[in-house]
């Protein structure tokens, strides 16, 4: 489904950053996080206007949305994705002056923890690096919808054609709005369209609540799509807004999130990648083999643990930063399977080649020596 003539496919909302005249910084993908996937589980509670339509039925297809909009949540961490997200400060000419363009494919383990690996990452031409952490919502479980337990006035406004689609409209706003300094606490104002068959979200227009003096937050479009034949998926996003701060400063930013490829994978993938296997090697089902024991951080359990060297592009370029490796361990102690998960891009390799030299001694759990896996955390800064 398209709204214009740009022809885009759909996707999800994106936060803007932690801004002054210089900066396009964090709080950008706080926005995508709020709009990451636009998916919205809202609890209602309070009362709706009925905008026409008998408030008995309203209330029928709010609480169907919502309930449906749970079952989505719960079904996305069974998908693997592709995500294309584009990035981009805009000059007063119209020209592009800062670029993050980022492509990865994330999947899921059974405990729905995300994994990506990265397939475009060229360096990023923004004032300042928007790290790993700053979008480390664009791609996992949590983006794909706002915490159920939020509170939402929702106000039905009426009904709209778009394509071949005939959708109610409501409006949704907090009904209280979250403490600015509880970075966590983001939530949704705006309108979303509601297909009137399937009774599920297929288009949201709104931004990130609340705002700051230091942190803006563009209105996202967002657009889904019927992949699966049971849930719309969000597959598009798009924002193009000028930001003005009280400090007089403004920032122009346009953002582009592309979500394609959604795929059955949880229970199917392969977690880690062994050392020496190539990216190519097919993922192999376990037959009867016991899964290594989860043990969380290793860094104080291990016998040895070499420092990764600070690559000197990167310290030239202070890029700094923490990078989580996730190892599997073998009954020995040694090191089997090492994959970095989240951290600066220029900072990984070096702190997985790190990781495959650490040693631990062996785990032994009812009288037999286990497998291990955990993550190393390692610490780069200039």
């Amino acid at each position: 489904m398209a709204s214009d003539d740009r022809q885009f496919p759909p996707v999800t909302f994106i936060r803007i950053l932690k801004v002054n005249i210089r900066v396009l910084k964090k709080s950008l993908i706080y926005a995508l996080v709020l709009a990451a996937f636009s998916v919205l589980v809202i609890n209602v509670n309070g009362q709706s206007e009925n905008g026409g339509m008998n408030p008995a039925e309203v209330e029928r297809i709010i609480d169907t949305f919502t309930k449906k909009e749970s079952e989505f949540r719960r079904a996305l961490t069974t998908y693997s994705f592709k995500r294309d997200a584009l990035i981009q400060a805009i000059g007063m000419g119209g020209q592009v002056v800062g670029e993050y363009h980022r492509v990865s494919t994330f999947t899921f383990d059974d405990q729905g923890n995300r994994y990506e690996k990265i397939n475009f990452f060229p360096m990023s031409s923004m004032s300042e690096s928007i790290t790993q952490e700053d979008i480390e919502d664009l791609g996992g479980v949590s983006p794909f919808a706002l915490e159920p337990s939020k509170m939402y006035n929702i106000k039905f406004v009426g009904k709209e054609k778009i394509d071949e689609l005939n959708l109610y409209v409501f409006d949704v706003a907090p009904k209280v709005m979250p403490d600015p300094k509880k970075i966590k606490d983001r939530l949704f104002v705006g309108r979303i369209w509601i297909d009137d068959q399937d009774l599920q979200i297929v288009k949201t227009r709104g931004k990130g609540v609340p705002e700051t003096k230091k942190n803006k937050f563009p209105i996202v479009e967002t657009y889904r799509e019927h992949i699966d034949g049971r849930y719309w998926f969000p597959t598009y996003s798009y924002a193009d807004e000028e930001l003005i701060f009280d400090n007089g400063g403004s920032l122009h930013v346009r953002m582009k999130v592309k979500y394609t490829d959604f795929a059955i994978a949880r229970g199917t993938l392969k977690v880690v990648t062994e050392v020496g296997e190539t990216e190519n090697s097919p993922a192999i089902p376990s037959k009867g083999v016991a899964k290594p024991v989860e043990s969380g951080v290793l860094n104080a359990k291990a016998l040895t643990l070499p420092k990764a060297k600070y690559p000197e592009e990167a310290r030239r370029l202070r890029i700094s930063g923490k990078v989580n490796v996730r190892v599997v361990v073998d009954e020995t102690g040694k090191v089997i399977s090492a994959v970095a998960t989240d951290g600066p891009a220029p900072l990984r390799a070096p702190a997985v080649d790190a990781a495959k030299l650490a040693t631990f001694e062996p785990t032994i759990q009812n009288g037999v020596t286990v497998k291990i896996t955990g993550v190393l955390v390692f610490e780069f800064a200039p």
